[in-house]
This record gives structure tokens, sequence and C-alpha cells, in this order.
């Protein structure tokens, strides 16, 4: 599956297409483990090391067909939600890395800002990268020219994924009032969460009201009860303000929708315009427990919010958010990416290209399990992958679903069935071990057929 991603890649040389092919093959195979075991011998692993190093090979040259594919992909759909977010990678220890800066106040690494497409047809169907954007910051730390990322990825994305109805999906930190105007004036659709209580164009001169006040006082459209998960402390101080602490409840919420004219900050340039129209859904709980914060959700849209169907659409649309977040802890825990052995910022990026494939195909297998559709596991796996994987696990039927095999890779890894959904750790243990079950089968035909 991920050795097809890089099918069409094109480096200028033949030998160097190849050589990404079994790359992509090898460290796909064990994505959790170190460069040396996924390479397998010393003279693939230095093949490897000359790959990452050569000057004909970088980022956006390994990721062009995927980029292709995941647009493709997404214009079977009839309309594609796109979140977007930054991660930071951090790679420890006390040798310096050329390229790499700092990212807090002991590790040393690098910044990606990703968008990701994903199915708006209720499944959230990972469909693959559509852009990524590396950075590594200087001894002086961040840059205001930061936030600049937003729109840039927002627009590349539209353009790679040209013809495919989009919608932006973006958490807090990308409230700001430029990028609004920017993605009306260009008729891009989104969806973004508000953090700032901005003021209000007044309905008269006595008229002050803010933001947030006008969303409180709006009058529901209906409400429901949802169940919400436990969330434990991050140990880091704005994490943990931004999303405290809480126990598992069910919370009561209230759902509203208003169209509002926010007023340019004082802040922006003459040239932004003074006011602009944008529609808001407010998403907030009612009486929630003593000492808990009341869930609330302020967010700004392009689509219509007149009807429940409508504001339903556009909650359900943020709450894809999440997908990009289980895809970084993807990368992190499930390709152990942070922990590879390379020197230079140069080496780690185009490494980076091939974590963030393989780290495609670990979430679209868990969003496949998940989906309640009874998908056969071929989706995901090749008939030699299946067959064994049914001799190995007795229970299993001849054609079992993605969500049966996936539970029975899991269970080579060590997972328990009765601990829920597997995570990362397990699933790549248990595919690696798949995977040298099935080079031990296709060897014994070799030499089967030798004889």
């Amino acid at each position: 599956m991920v050795r097809g991603e890089f099918a069409e890649v094109d480096l200028g040389d033949k030998r160097r297409n190849d050589r990404s092919a079994e790359i992509a093959d090898r460290l796909s195979a064990f994505p959790e483990g170190s460069l040396p075991d996924a390479m397998g011998d010393r003279a693939g692993l230095e093949a490897m090391y000359r790959h990452f190093r050569s000057k004909d090979v970088s980022p956006s040259q390994l990721l062009a067909p995927h980029r292709e594919r995941t647009a493709k992909r997404a214009r079977a759909h009839r309309v594609v939600f796109a979140p977007t977010d930054t991660t930071s990678y951090k790679f420890s220890g006390e040798v310096e890395r050329e390229g790499l800066g700092p990212v807090n106040k002991s590790d040393q690494g690098f910044l990606a800002h990703v968008t990701l497409l994903v199915a708006a047809d209720g499944t959230r169907t990972p469909l693959g990268v559509v852009d990524v954007e590396t950075w590594a910051r200087g001894k002086e730390g961040k840059s205001e020219k930061e936030s600049a990322r937003w729109g840039r990825s927002m627009m590349r994305a539209a353009q790679t994924a040209e013809g495919v109805p989009l919608i932006h999906v973006a958490d807090r930190e990308s409230d700001i009032f430029e990028l609004l105007v920017e993605l009306k004036a260009k008729k891009q659709r989104f969806i973004l969460r508000a953090a700032q209580d901005r003021s209000l164009v007044p309905l008269s001169p006595s008229d002050e009201t803010r933001l947030f006040e006008a969303a409180r006082t709006s009058p529901p459209t209906y409400a429901v009860d949802v169940p919400l998960s436990a969330r434990k402390k991050k140990g880091n101080a704005d994490q943990d303000k931004t999303f405290p602490a809480r126990r598992s409840r069910t919370a009561h919420l209230s759902f509203a929708s208003l169209t509002v004219q926010l007023k340019r900050p004082r802040h922006a340039k003459a040239r932004v315009p003074a006011m602009l129209e944008v529609n808001v859904v407010h998403v907030f709980e009612l009486g929630p427990p003593p000492g808990e914060q009341p869930v609330e959700w302020l967010l700004f849209t392009s689509e219509p919010v007149g009807t429940r169907e409508e504001i339903a659409f556009v909650v359900d649309g943020y709450r894809t958010r999440w997908v990009i977040e289980e895809y970084f802890k993807a990368t992190k825990s499930g390709c152990a990416f942070e922990s590879k052995q390379l020197e230079s910022f140069e080496t780690i990026s185009n490494l980076l290209a091939y974590v963030l494939v393989i780290a495609y195909a670990l979430i679209l297998m868990r969003a496949l399990s998940r989906s309640g559709r009874e998908e056969l596991a071929d989706a995901v796996l090749s008939p030699t992958q299946t067959k064994i994987l049914c001799a190995l696990v007795k229970k299993l039927p001849a054609a079992p679903t993605v969500r049966a095999a996936l539970l029975a890779i899991a269970g080579l890894g060590g997972h328990l069935k009765n601990n829920g959904d597997p995570g990362w750790r397990t699933l790549s243990k248990g595919w690696r071990k798949l995977i040298d079950y099935e080079a031990g089968y296709e060897l014994a035909i070799a030499l089967r057929a030798k004889k």
C-alpha cells in the first residue's frame, strides 16, 4: 500500500526512483523500529543514508505522487474536509544537529504544518496528505511571520486539489482576521474555531457588543446529550490551561447559530476591510458539574447555518480536527519518528516524507476498522498477508473484515481484546510480526521452487 504511494516518484534517475520504493517498503514494514533494523543490512542502510543526503532528493519530490493520489481520491467525493494544523518534532541529545532549532528549553527540532483531506460523508475516512510545510526556528525563537503558514497551506491545498470542494478546518490558532478576509475574498470554504472575543460592528452608536456575548445570548436551535471522554493533564502549562483535565461525563450541549459583522482589529493594516460578515455556530454546555469548565466552541464558517442539519454539518466538520491529532500521534508513536538518528534537518525532512505516508496508511487502517462498515481486509492487506493472518489466528474467517484483521494484527503485538481498541505501538509491533511471517512464507516458497 505504502509502496504504491511512491510508485510515480520522479527523482531524475531510475535508480533513485527504485531506491525510494525500496525504502518505502522497508520503513513501512517496521515503522516503529530503528533505521538499521528497518533496512535489514549494512548495504541497505548505507544506501538509505546516501538517499537522504542526496541533493537530488527532496520532501516535495518524494511526496508529489502521494499528493496527486490524495487529490484523485478526493475527487470521488461530493465534498471533503481539509483539517490543517502544526506539530513540533523534538530530537533530544547533546549533539547539535545541523539546521534544527529550539522547540523548548532542552530539545532541538523543527515544526511541520500539515493539511490532510478527510471524507465529509460521516465516516471521516482519511484520504491523504495534500500539503506540508516545515521550518526550524532560529535561536531567537518564534517568528511573528509563522502565522502566515495558515493561509499559505490552505491556498496550496486548494490548488493541489483543484476541482475538489474543500472545506478548510482549523483550531483556535487560526483565528486571524486577515486569514478570514483572504478566505472569503478567494471564495474558500472554511470552519475555523474562534479564540478572540472580537468587537462587532455596532447596530447603534451606543452598542458595544462583543462576539462571545452575542453568541451566548443567541437562542439555541437544539440541544443534545453527548458523552465526553476523560482528559488527563499534559504537563504543559499552556496546554493544560487551554485543554484542562476533566473526568468523563455526559454533557448537555446547546447549539445556536448567528451571522455577525466583525470589526477590523486596531493592529490590522488599513488595506484590510473595516468589517467582515461571517456565520457563527456556538456550542455550549448547559449545567456542567461543579468545578468543571463548560464545553464551549465558537466556530466561524462560510457554510450556511440556518437549520439544525446545517449546524450539525459544521460541528461534524470541526470534529475532523481530531483526525489530524491522531495522525500526528501516528507519526510519533506508530512510526517513532522522533527516535530516528539522522544528523541534519535536510536528512530528517526527507525521512519525514516517508513517515507522513506511512502514518496515513496507519490511520486509514484504524478509520476503516472503526467505520462500522463491513469492508474486507483486502482493502488494506495483500491476499498473502490475509492468508497468513488467517493461518496464525484460527478464529478469523477466510475473508475477515478490516476491523477483525486489525485486532488480529494488534494481538500479534501483544494487545488484549478486553482492553478496547489497540494503540499505535501494539499495532506497529503486530504489523512488524506479520511482515516477518510474510517474508518467511515467501522464502519458503522460493526454496521449494528451487528444489
